[in-house]
């Protein structure tokens, strides 16, 4: 069964607690007495954003700030829904939430043009390589389900968008309160004649097909002559040679939660036995096709810390097991919830593929040396 996180986002007020609530309610992922407790505290009506808004501060203030993730299955899919911040300050909560999500639903109001912060969420997207992107017009019952309202926010939207991201757009129009075309297709708007939210969800393909792509594994650690990785792609065959540099590896070998396997599929966790054990450490990444040695870099982050004067840090840069030095280059100041391309040097070189570069899965994050906080995350553009 395939598991898809979905990431939804939209200014505040758009509605983005209302909907997921409101996915689960017409899935039938909602207990008998949570549901009871919600329609108690909606007063006869299930309060839906009550579901996922569950920090005193956010009930509070009628706002969503922290990151909630709440799950639900069909038949066919497992379902992470993560419901991320609408308001400017909270923007590096929302890029977090987003970070590893494969699917984006855009909430648009549906009684206001689209805002400056709508446009920061599109921007962030593209940032991490969200190509299938779910626009849902909300609200369509505040304006008398006007098909003209609908088409007039496509029209915003898609001068915002950057037409080489190639992203595989789904336009629909909602009511998450009313759950008009979010499970159930509306008998108010027969214009429309295409999905509902979760149908379109339900349809969408994996967008990389990580069994074909090239094989890579990831070293997390070396133990008792045996090493522990991941197959991060494609398939990995104890027949093949594996390549990292100027070196090879023959894996003798290979078990899958203590299984003895010929073939490994991507998402694996792999022991792995062979006479070149002793030449493997933590975060080295190895290929068929040896992967490049990136120690110079240009990289698109949201900094998350305080605001950084122009100048050169130090940091720690983490990617996936891989733990470098990295000297970072602030041309101008970088303020909280900006995104920005800076240059970094690497104290050592990590393993990437050109492939995994271009599709925007060469995520990292940097943590400060002293306070051991993440100040950023984000992702490699290109290398040196």
């Amino acid at each position: 069964m395939r598991i898809l996180k979905v990431f939804t986002c939209g200014n505040v007020d758009d509605g983005k607690s209302t909907l997921l609530g409101r996915l689960l309610l017409d899935s039938d992922s909602i207990s008998v007495d949570i549901l009871h407790q919600l329609t108690e505290q909606g007063g006869g009506v299930p309060n839906l954003a009550l579901l996922t808004d569950g920090l005193r501060a956010e009930r509070s203030m009628g706002i969503t700030i922290d990151v909630a993730y709440k799950f639900f299955t069909t038949k066919h899919t497992k379902y992470i829904l993560v419901d991320t911040p609408g308001h400017q300050e909270y923007t590096r909560n929302m890029y977090a939430g987003a970070s590893e999500c494969e699917v984006a639903v855009v909430l648009i109001d549906a009684l206001k043009p689209i805002e400056a912060q709508t446009r920061k969420h599109l921007e962030i997207m593209e940032t991490l390589g969200i190509k299938h992107l779910i626009v849902a017009v909300n609200k369509m019952d505040a304006v008398g389900f006007e098909q003209a309202v609908f088409m007039e926010r496509q029209s915003e939207v898609n001068a915002v968008l950057n037409p080489l991201e190639n992203q595989h757009l789904h336009w629909i129009p909602i009511s998450a309160l009313a759950g008009e075309n979010v499970v159930v297709s509306s008998q108010a708007m027969p214009w429309y004649t295409g999905p509902t939210i979760l149908e379109c969800l339900e349809s969408i393909p994996p967008l990389i097909d990580t069994h074909s792509a090239l094989p890579l594994l990831e070293i997390q650690g070396i133990y008792e002559g045996a090493a522990y990785g991941k197959v991060l792609q494609g398939t990995m065959d104890v027949k093949n040679t594996w390549h990292r540099g100027t070196q090879s590896l023959e894996i003798k070998e290979c078990y899958v939660n203590g299984i003895p396997k010929a073939v490994a599929t991507p998402g694996d966790q792999v022991t792995l036995l062979g006479s070149d054990m002793p030449m493997l450490e933590r975060g080295q990444q190895w290929g068929v096709e040896a992967p490049l040695q990136c120690a110079e870099c240009t990289v698109e982050l949201c900094w998350m810390g305080v605001a950084m004067e122009p100048g050169t840090i130090e940091l720690i840069l983490r990617r996936g097991t891989a733990e470098r030095m990295a000297r970072v280059d602030f041309p101008k100041q970088i303020n909280s919830n900006d995104i920005q391309h800076l240059h970094m040097n690497l104290s050592a070189p990590i393993d990437v593929l050109m492939e995994r570069i271009t599709a925007k899965k060469e995520r990292i994050i940097l943590i400060d040396t002293q306070t051991n906080a993440t100040v950023a995350a984000g992702i490699i553009k290109s290398i040196a």
